[in-house]
């Protein structure tokens, strides 16, 4: 190479190089993009817990409810928290609760407000017979939608209102076994949550 084109490349190089940089970054977000659709956690692995409160140990939450259902293959838990005292409540609720969580836990004193078959699963008898035999449930329009939340259970990671809360189980979760669209029983996780924090 010679001294006239070692001296054209560092002239072109001295305006070229953010274009080298540019394109690295994108290659990089472009694979990592592809990456994480091509290797995405199926749906019934993971789980989504709409809380009406205030987390307070979302690490040690995640964590332990990991570990505890592990042999449901269990890999990713996501929780959603919305204030019940603040006027973004409803919002929170009707859109992210509503399009993404399996399980939701809400307040009494917001129930009124709701049309529960809207998003909730109506508890069968079955449903009730094999999991939660015994508890007390929220009837509207004389159905069970809600199972009471034993509040002792998660106090120790969560801060809820002094009223009584109650469990729904989301419609459309696919974490719901037998009663879940694609009707695979193994795939219980929510129903499973619902069962073990119930009362």
């Amino acid at each position: 190479m010679n001294t006239l084109r070692k001296e054209r490349i560092k002239a072109a190089f001295k305006y070229t190089w953010p274009f080298y940089i540019i394109s690295a970054l994108i290659i990089g977000f472009g694979l990592n993009f592809i990456f994480s659709i091509t290797h995405k956690t199926p749906a019934y692995k993971t789980l989504t817990v709409f809380v009406s409160g205030i987390v307070k140990d979302l690490k040690a939450f995640k964590k332990d409810t990991l570990a505890k259902y592990e042999d449901k293959e269990l890999k990713s838990v996501t929780y959603i928290e919305a204030d019940p005292s603040e006027g973004t409540y409803y919002t929170k609720l009707s859109v992210a609760g509503y399009s993404s969580a399996d399980v939701l836990i809400i307040p009494v004193s917001k129930l009124e407000n709701l049309n529960l078959s809207a998003f909730a699963l109506e508890l069968e008898d079955s449903l009730i017979n094999e999991y939660c035999p015994g508890y007390t449930f929220y009837k509207q329009e004389e159905i069970n939608y809600g199972i009471k939340l034993d509040k002792s259970i998660i106090e120790e990671y969560v801060y809820l209102p002094s009223e009584d809360c109650y469990m729904f189980l989301n419609a459309t979760s696919v974490n719901l076994g037998e009663y879940s669209k694609k009707q695979i029983k193994e795939h219980d996780v929510a129903l499973c949550v619902a069962k073990d924090w119930g009362m």
